[in-house]
């Protein structure tokens, strides 16, 4: 099969993507590319329309991280091994220094384990086993990116069932009860009004459904009941 045709049009939508609508999101028009794999980092400075738009191709993340320090970023996409560490890893260092940082990883091979996977605390991750999909999921991850939402391409979301599979969770009634509050965007405070509690009440039971689902916000937990099937039982 001739994939030229479906290459070009996925390039293409990259290009549209992550140059305009970095600016029409009125995010830092400000890229920054990490990868122990040149190749890689050749080829996404080459699909970058905007070539000014390009703040730097780096191979460790000691490097990203100086240049974070001095230079306002709008976007950091890393592979998932760096020269002297995890992509992953440096994402959550990043965000730290640029709180407002859209970040994407990329799994741009295949040598990873469900469970290493199903480690990976970024919140948007898209595999390049994936990049060819109708369902264009290089373009979905920008913008889950840019939009700060949660997004996980086919085989890392196949990646992440079969890390979860034949574990258990249980919630019980209170726990229920927040995260259908975690489902309707509710507030503590909110969320104490709706179940008539207080508002340090729901901050523990909110606490306490986060430790139980193994995940430390609200967004992942709901991906997480969500592959869980959670919510059928209510």
């Amino acid at each position: 099969m001739n994939l030229v045709p479906q290459m070009k049009k996925k390039l293409w939508g990259f290009k549209v993507t992550a140059s305009s609508w970095l600016l029409k999101a009125e995010v830092e028009p400000a890229i920054v590319y990490a990868s122990n794999n040149k190749l890689l980092l050749g080829l996404l400075y080459a699909v970058t329309v905007r070539k000014k738009l390009v703040g730097g191709c780096f191979t460790t993340a000691q490097e990203v991280l100086a240049h974070l320090k001095e230079n306002k970023t709008g976007m950091l996409m890393s592979s998932i091994n760096l020269e002297d560490g995890s992509g992953d890893a440096l994402i959550q260092q990043a965000r730290l220094l640029q709180p407002e940082l859209r970040c994407l990883l990329v799994a741009d091979h295949n040598k990873y384990s469900a469970a290493e996977a199903a480690s990976w605390r970024s919140n948007v991750i898209v595999a390049a086993a994936d990049i060819g999909d109708e369902s264009e999921p290089l373009r979905m991850a920008i913008l889950s990116a840019i939009a700060n939402t949660s997004f996980r391409s086919k085989s890392i979301a196949q990646k992440d069932s079969e890390a979860s599979a034949g574990t258990t969770i249980v919630l019980n009634q209170r726990e229920k009860e927040m995260l259908q509050c975690f489902a309707l965007g509710l507030t503590n405070t909110e969320a104490a009004e709706r179940l008539h509690l207080s508002p340090h009440s729901t901050k523990t039971y909110s606490r306490n459904l986060l430790a139980k689902l193994e995940v430390s916000n609200r967004q992942l937990a709901l991906v997480k009941a969500l592959g869980k099937g959670l919510f059928k039982a209510f």
